[in-house]
């Protein structure tokens, strides 16, 4: 299994400025009500990422009834050119279609899983029989699936011009029909924690085929998401390296191969290593570290600021700003707003010297300056978001834009 060196910061940067935002999403919530954590909800809930990587544009091949081969764009065309002209009801939509396929995360327990989604072109005849009424809609089927099968979708050391399949060995599955009229995060959700209860039986599964192809200079990537049941000598059918190339004998989706691999890529960065507490542990600090940021993830803010804790225990003169910067987020998602402001403030004492960690290490003046605003200092929150939007954070111009202009007022009137 391949585990980046660089997943810290490339997680960390998109985790930050995702979490910043909510800071003053939750203000604008606790103005409309308050409402108490209960602990034991907060740790039990398994949450889903943001949008890890995504794929919205394809080419979608499928071979004629004569021979050739014919594309369309995020379709899989039908085999025959009539049915492809046909552009009416269930005729639309192809073989196959996407609207896009995203990656995210999932935490269920201590385990990481990772969540592909497949939005899609979708529909029903108001008069099947007839086929009459067509009603267009959006659907979406997700696959749960352990996080560590992205280091088999895209291996360190990549074959060219020889295609190969992975069986995900899917822990749940499910399709939601017209997802944009309904909360289909927390069906989503919820449909996989009954599947953890075991109050529902996932039968399915879900081949993943690639096929990385080099042509002098041009590199692409076909790909198929293959539907198949929890049945392992279909999988394995599926899965042999003889019947590979056949997978891509009929029809498949085709990019570029750099943006194939930045799909995979950004879903694997965010992939965290970790060891159980007991036994021997090669890095405690590290592994504390990283717990910490796993806790974060899934909402179970008490125990991450505990394992960053143990983390600064092990190495009280530690030089990561990071460490102060993740407990500083915990803590004021406590509501410990003196503490968090603590915290960001040794975070903000270690100025990095790598330019590569620059912008994570500014987002602790906005940060701060939300908590601030919590604290009911509108005028320690404007200066911090100044600050940060004076050293590059853009974000911060909005929540000036938007919280400071009574303080700036106050000031024209002196």
């Amino acid at each position: 299994m391949r585990i980046k060196d660089s997943f810290k910061y490339l997680f960390l940067s998109a985790l930050f400025l995702v979490s910043g935002v909510s800071f003053a999403q939750d203000k604008k919530e606790s103005k409309r009500k308050s409402k108490k954590v209960n602990e034991q909800e907060l740790i039990r809930y398994s949450s889903m990422s943001a949008v890890e990587s995504s794929i919205d544009k394809a080419t979608g091949w499928a071979v004629q009834n004569n021979g050739a081969w014919y594309s369309m764009s995020n379709e899989i065309p039908f085999p025959d050119q009539k049915s492809n002209l046909d552009d009416y009801g269930a005729r639309a939509l192809g073989q196959d279609n996407f609207t896009k396929i995203e990656l995210r995360k999932l935490m269920i327990g201590n385990k990481q899983y990772s969540v592909l989604i497949k939005m899609y072109r979708d529909g029903q005849y108001e008069f099947p029989v007839l086929r009459e009424g067509w009603q267009s809609y959006n659907s979406l089927d997700y696959y749960v699936f352990d996080s560590r099968k992205l280091f088999e979708i895209l291996p360190n050391t990549i074959e060219f011009n020889k295609s190969y399949a992975v069986n995900l060995n899917v822990f749940a599955r499910g399709t939601i029909k017209n997802y944009r009229h309904k909360n289909w995060k927390s069906i989503l959700v919820g449909n996989v924690q009954q599947v953890h209860l075991g109050e529902k039986v996932n039968g399915w599964d879900l081949i993943f085929a690639v096929y990385p192809i080099k042509n002098n200079n041009q590199e692409v990537c076909r790909f198929r998401l293959i539907k198949s049941f929890d049945n392992a000598y279909l999988n394995s059918m599926y899965t042999a390296s003889n019947n590979s190339d056949k997978l891509f004998s009929r029809s498949f989706y085709e990019v570029a191969y750099y943006s194939f691999k930045n799909f995979i890529d950004a879903a694997q960065n965010a992939f965290i290593p970790v060891q159980a507490s007991t036994g021997t542990v090669s890095d405690p600090y590290q592994n504390n570290f990283n717990w910490g940021i796993l806790k974060y993830q899934i909402g179970d803010y008490i125990s991450a600021v505990n394992y960053f804790q143990k983390a600064l225990d092990i190495r009280p003169d530690t030089k990561d700003f990071m460490l102060f910067s993740y407990l500083g987020n915990a803590q004021s998602k406590l509501h410990r707003y003196n503490d968090a402001i603590a915290s960001y403030d040794r975070a903000l004492q270690l100025r990095p010297d790598d330019v590569l960690d620059y912008s994570n290490w500014v987002r602790n003046y906005f940060n701060r300056g939300v908590t601030k605003y919590y604290m009911n200092d509108v005028k320690g929150a404007c200066n911090d978001w100044r600050k940060a939007l004076e050293m590059g954070f853009g974000t911060a111009h909005d929540y000036i834009q938007e919280y400071c202009k009574d303080v700036d007022k106050v000031k024209d009137d002196n």
